[in-house]
């Protein structure tokens, strides 16, 4: 069952001097504003379990788990697979998310910082999380559309390529086009960068791990009239 939900996105003046400043290459990301503001036109298009390719390889966590993934976006993955230097593979870190995983996912990191640092005020300690994790209190991210991927690329047998930062590693290197990490991890990235933007994916600027395709992000960022792909809920 795909559900639908708009939500109304009031923007600043600040959001619309950010937004043209990305506009002219000034800022590497556009203002959450106008990306969850994107208009959505749901395509229905079901969900695979890519858990079950044994060309990928998954992340430590995903592998007790079904990993699921639009089946369009499953297929540019496929295509873009093909593209990669020979002893480079795609390793998985998430890819769809529910909203009460999401939900989960805020509360522990959300626990975590005010353990680490409980004198900070709520709205600096919400930055703290949000660097890492949408908040669900706000409507749905990419994550639950099953359109965003988190990815980064190992060799054949599933160790690890350099790629400058760890996943979810929030520093000012995790910025996909960031000159502060290794040579190394610059072509690392790079070569995930081409192989997935060529089969019509979009990098989020503030994150070198984090594609999507056919969500709001990809939408905005594409300069697209509408996604088309909105809040999931898969059936269990």
């Amino acid at each position: 069952m795909v559900v639908l939900l708009c939500y109304f996105v009031p923007m600043t003046m600040r959001d619309y001097v950010r937004y043209m400043l990305w506009r002219l290459g000034r800022r590497s990301t556009m203002p959450a504003a106008f990306v969850n503001a994107m208009p959505i036109q749901e395509n229905n298009e079901i969900m695979v379990d890519i858990r079950q390719d044994d060309t990928l390889f998954f992340s430590k966590e995903l592998k007790k788990r079904p990993v699921f993934l639009r089946v369009k976006a499953y297929q540019f993955l496929k295509q873009a697979q093909r593209l990669l230097p020979k002893g480079c593979c795609f390793k998985i870190y998430s890819a769809y998310r529910s909203m009460d995983e999401q939900r989960e996912l805020w509360d522990k990191e959300y626990a975590l910082q005010k353990k680490m640092a409980p004198n900070l005020s709520e709205s600096a300690l919400e930055r703290l999380v949000r660097a890492r994790y949408a908040d669900p209190r706000r409507g749905f991210g990419g994550h639950q559309t099953g359109g965003a991927i988190d990815v980064a690329l190992c060799d054949e047998k599933g160790k690890d390529y350099d790629m400058g930062t760890k996943y979810l590693e929030m520093t000012s290197p995790t910025l996909t086009n960031s000159h502060k990490v290794s040579r190394e991890a610059r072509r690392n990235r790079r070569i995930l960068y081409k192989a997935l933007t060529s089969q019509g994916f979009q990098n989020y600027p503030a994150e070198w791990w984090h594609y999507s395709y056919g969500d709001r992000m990809w939408a905005a960022y594409q300069l697209k009239d509408k996604a088309f792909y909105g809040l999931i809920e898969r059936e269990e």
